[in-house]
């Protein structure tokens, strides 16, 4: 006849005194019936590969840990899902724009769009190419039938005049 594997007769011969542990750290006998069951299942799947020397001390703290565990999810669900929702918003950071950014950012763009519009047209173009669409400078020198070299400078010159305007705006 085979002898009953550890796990399942540490869980049979001490069920009830480990459940009434979870239940003193849980403080609910429900959840502790069901961390106790998590617990022998944990202890159960663990590998034969290495014997455990304290078995019940190795089940209590596995208990243990998953009443801690339960908590502090029990916790953060109570303040997300149950609690007060509105609290919960208010500690979330805020990722809009101030009204001020937001006008600066306005401003600026409206600085760099006179900017371009004063370029020379093939100029306009390598710009809105490279920074609006997003193409690579072989490209826009595909496109306009100009040298690599010849796109990166006209991208380049055309920056550095937004840059300089949008400086001079500040001031």
């Amino acid at each position: 006849m085979k002898s009953e594997p550890i796990a399942l007769s540490l869980y049979k011969s001490h069920r009830e005194s480990l459940v009434s542990y979870a239940g003193r750290l849980s403080g609910d006998p429900v959840v502790a019936e069901d961390i106790v069951q998590d617990a022998w299942l944990l202890l159960d799947g663990q590998p034969a590969s290495k014997p455990i020397r304290e078995p019940l001390g190795y089940l209590k703290r596995i208990v243990r840990n998953l009443v801690f565990a339960q908590a502090r999810r029990s916790r953060y669900e109570g303040q997300i899902i149950g609690g007060d929702m509105t609290a919960a918003v208010a500690q979330l950071p805020d990722e809009a724009p101030s009204v001020e950014a937001e006008l600066i950012a306005r401003d600026d763009l409206r600085l760099v769009m006179d900017v371009v519009d004063a370029l020379p047209e093939r100029q306009i173009a390598a710009f809105k190419m490279y920074h609006f669409e997003g193409m690579k400078l072989r490209e826009v020198a595909t496109r306009l039938g100009i040298s690599t070299s010849l796109a990166h400078l006209l991208v380049t010159e055309a920056m550095q005049l937004c840059d300089e305007r949008r400086k001079r705006g500040m001031e």
